[in-house]
C-alpha cells in the first residue's frame, strides 16, 4: 500500500483539472466534490445532469449521464441527498475510477474531499503529514 499524507495533490482528467490539493478524510464514507451550479435537464429519452465546477480559476462545465441520487449524513447526524457521479482521480500515477457526491463547498478550504471508498484497499494515511506524494 502507498503511503499518503492528510492533504494530496490530484488530477481530474475528465474535467480538465491537472492539479488540485485534495484533503483525505478516513471519517467521511464517500468522496465529495464542490460545484458552483446544478441543474437536471429533462429534455431527451434520459435526464442529464448538467454541472458547472470551479477549480481555482478554471470554470468547468460538464454533462453527467450517469448519476443518482444518494442521501449523506453528516458528522452532526444531518441526512441530505446529494447527486452522485463517478469520474477517475490520478494521484501520483495511480487512476481511480471514483464516485463523487456533489457538494457545496465554496465555505471550505478544499474543493476535493477523498473519502473511505477511495482509500479502502490503496493507501494508507499519515495524518501528521501532507503531500507526500507532490513532485
Amino acid at each position: 500500500m502507498i503511503t499518503i499524507g492528510r492533504t494530496e495533490y490530484i488530477a481530474l482528467p475528465k474535467l480538465g483539472v491537472d492539479r488540485v490539493e485534495a484533503k483525505v478524510d478516513t471519517g467521511a464514507y464517500r468522496s465529495a466534490l464542490h460545484y458552483q451550479k446544478l441543474m437536471v435537464r429533462m429534455d431527451g429519452p434520459r435526464p442529464e445532469l448538467v454541472v458547472t465546477f470551479a477549480m481555482g480559476r478554471k470554470r468547468i462545465g460538464l454533462v453527467f449521464r450517469r448519476f443518482r441520487l444518494v442521501t449523506v449524513k453528516s458528522s452532526t447526524g444531518q441526512r441530505t441527498l446529494r447527486y452522485l457521479v463517478a469520474t477517475p482521480v490520478k494521484l501520483n500515477g495511480h487512476t481511480v475510477q471514483t464516485q463523487f457526491t456533489l457538494f457545496d463547498r465554496s465555505d471550505m478550504k478544499h474543493q476535493v474531499l477523498l473519502g473511505r471508498k477511495f482509500l479502502r484497499g490503496r493507501f494508507l494515511v499519515d495524518v501528521g503529514k501532507q503531500r507526500l506524494l507532490a513532485p
